[in-house]
């Protein structure tokens, strides 16, 4: 991945699905921002560690990398810690099953 531009951004994670508003990844320029730069719709997503293949640059070597997958785009994350990064893709990772299993339900009938 040459040529990539890695920034420093604030994640929120907001799951709508009881109020009947889409799970959304939502990303901030930092934590204070009141406006996200982008919405990300997780209805069709995978989650995933990042094995090889991503050239990370060196302030990033230490950090643990993962990957938003959706229809429309890729997105590549780095975590502070592996503990940290377990919990994003595992929390993810339930709004992505969850979505799948619902649109599985609605072609079903």
């Amino acid at each position: 991945m040459y040529g990539m531009t890695w920034r420093k951004r604030w994640f929120v994670l907001r799951c709508g699905r009881m109020s009947g508003n889409p799970d959304v990844l939502e990303y901030y320029q930092n934590k204070t921002s009141r406006k996200p730069i982008r919405t990300i719709d997780l209805r069709e997503c995978e989650v995933r560690t990042q094995t090889g293949g991503l050239l990370l640059k060196r302030s990033l070597h230490q950090k643990f990398p993962f990957i938003v997958k959706t229809s429309a785009r890729v997105f590549y994350l780095v975590a502070k810690t592996e503990e940290e990064m377990k919990v994003w893709i595992d929390r993810i990772g339930q709004i992505c099953q969850f979505s799948a299993l619902k649109d599985a339900a609605g072609r079903a009938t």
